[in-house]
């Protein structure tokens, strides 16, 4: 179940990827970035708090409320920094750096919290590895020195840190909590987002120029947390978050067959290890 819910996820997460890259491509403002994730989180809020009174929690404790809100803030300061590095590039340095920084968190700190891999499972995680380098990578292998040199390998570094570190948490949550983490995670970075957009540097962030693709974006990462947030209840935080970082493998075939964009041989063979991933996940479970 939590493999399943991690792909779906995964397939959410890909899909709102797309839409805010498009966002913020066709907004071509400064603060686009910002105000996409400002309108993504406030509108999937408003989705998971429906969601929430359709499948309500079975029980919530004060941990779970805590761990959430932990994740909560982690999450708040991924998404403006994830959204600007996509757009500000290079993306074959941005996103395999973020995405392999976010995988390796919660594989090292598993067995500190309990969270053994299977013998098929750790053999999927480190398969990860080069499937998620060789999908974001744009059809090729980022040189060393381009990738010490790159501005933005600090913040893919922080952004994969953050992500890695909200999955650890998410599956200190009981079960029994349901979709609630999703929720709780939504509505602390509601909170934070539009208070650091008003607060930042430069011009007001363009919000009408994102408000309707930023809002789809915002459906899809509502119904992307709360299949994420359900997978991490159910499983071990390193397998889910490797489920969920192949969400690249959907952007790029999304980008293929409705925009007619190129994909790569390295994405192709990126997404052949992708589908190795997914297959040793299933024999672990």
């Amino acid at each position: 179940m939590a493999l399943l819910l991690a792909g779906l996820a995964a397939v959410a997460y890909g899909t709102g990827d797309l839409v805010g890259g498009l966002s913020i491509r066709r907004s071509g403002r400064e603060g686009a970035a910002l105000s996409t994730a400002v309108v993504a989180t406030v509108v999937g809020c408003l989705v998971c708090s429906i969601l929430l009174v359709v499948l309500p929690p079975e029980q919530v404790t004060s941990s779970d409320v805590g761990w959430s809100a932990l994740a909560g803030l982690a999450m708040a300061a991924t998404r403006p920094l994830l959204y600007l590095g996509m757009s500000r590039g290079p993306i074959a340095v941005f996103a395999p750096g973020y995405s392999l920084t976010a995988i390796a968190v919660p594989a090292l700190a598993g067995p500190l919290i309990g969270q053994r891999l299977s013998g098929w499972e750790l053999l999927g995680v480190l398969l990860a590895i080069p499937a998620v380098l060789l999908l974001c990578g744009e059809g090729r292998l980022p040189r060393v020195a381009e990738v010490v040199r790159s501005a933005v390998l600090g913040q893919a570094v922080v952004v994969g840190f953050c992500i890695g570190l909200s999955g650890i948490f998410f599956s200190r949550v009981d079960v029994a909590a349901g979709i609630m983490p999703a929720f709780v995670t939504l509505l602390v970075g509601s909170l934070i987002l539009p208070v650091y957009a008003v607060l930042a540097p430069g011009p007001r962030a363009p919000y009408r120029s994102v408000l309707r693709l930023g809002s789809l974006v915002g459906v899809t990462s509502a119904v992307a947390f709360a299949l994420g947030t359900t997978a991490f209840q159910r499983g071990s935080a390193a397998v889910v978050t490797a489920m969920i970082c192949m969400a690249p493998a959907v952007s790029i075939l999304l980008a293929w067959r409705l925009l007619g964009e190129r994909v790569a041989r390295l994405q192709v063979l990126g997404g052949a290890f992708g589908l190795g991933v997914l297959i040793l996940f299933a024999l672990g479970a």
